[in-house]
């Protein structure tokens, strides 16, 4: 065996074993909370020592923020939504309510979220880290925004508070009443993403 195969071997179990500590964390904070998990109980679930769940993360907290991470860049991979000028406004701008819905539309990552948001209301610190360190969740419709203003099928002068109030909008209608109560239905979700989309364009789409 090469060295470049043995190398590549090694980084192979590195990233399995690390993305099985990560699976572990979630597990254990969705049965038994951020709070109440040690990384002792991590590293059971893990099926690995303790030293080796220090290997790749130094405390809980670098271990939450790597489940962070992990979530929104699932969501922001499905915010990358090309404008397309052979599609109707609304059915893309539907593609970006279902990217903004990934967070609740499954009952492990609406769980892993309700966590998320008890940590952050604790401790506003890492909140207020974990948002610099994301990407900006208004930066795909942003540019999806510009892209159909300059083959002018909507009129905006401020792409990212456009979409800053699209989102809001799509938050406040969905996801944050899911924080709290149970998720809609998703047969319900329909109609009224279809009218908070036309609510939108009433105010963007370019008079022809």
């Amino acid at each position: 065996m090469s060295e470049r195969d043995s190398k590549g071997k090694l980084q192979d179990r590195q990233v399995r074993k690390r993305e099985s500590i990560l699976r572990a964390a979630v597990k254990a904070f969705e049965g038994e909370g951020y709070e109440g998990v040690s990384m002792d109980r991590i590293a059971v679930i893990a099926g690995a020592s303790k030293r080796t769940v220090y290997n790749y993360f130094d405390s809980k907290e670098s271990l939450l923020r790597a489940v962070i991470e992990d979530l929104v860049e699932g969501q922001n991979q499905l915010k990358q939504i090309p404008y397309d000028p052979e599609q109707t406004l609304e059915s893309q701008l539907a593609k970006f309510v279902d990217a903004e819905l990934y967070m609740i539309n499954d009952s492990s990552r609406l769980s892993l979220v309700r966590i998320l948001t008890s940590v952050f209301v604790r401790n506003p610190g890492l909140c207020e880290e974990s948002s610099k360190e994301s990407p900006s969740q208004h930066a795909n419709l942003a540019s999806w925004l510009e892209a159909a203003a300059a083959d002018e099928r909507v009129s905006v002068n401020d792409p990212e508070l456009a979409a800053q109030l699209f989102y809001g909008m799509i938050q406040g209608i969905f996801n944050f009443p899911a924080l709290f109560f149970s998720p809609q239905p998703q047969s319900e979700h329909q109609p009224i993403m279809d009218e908070a989309i036309a609510v939108f364009l009433s105010r963007y789409r370019r008079a022809t």
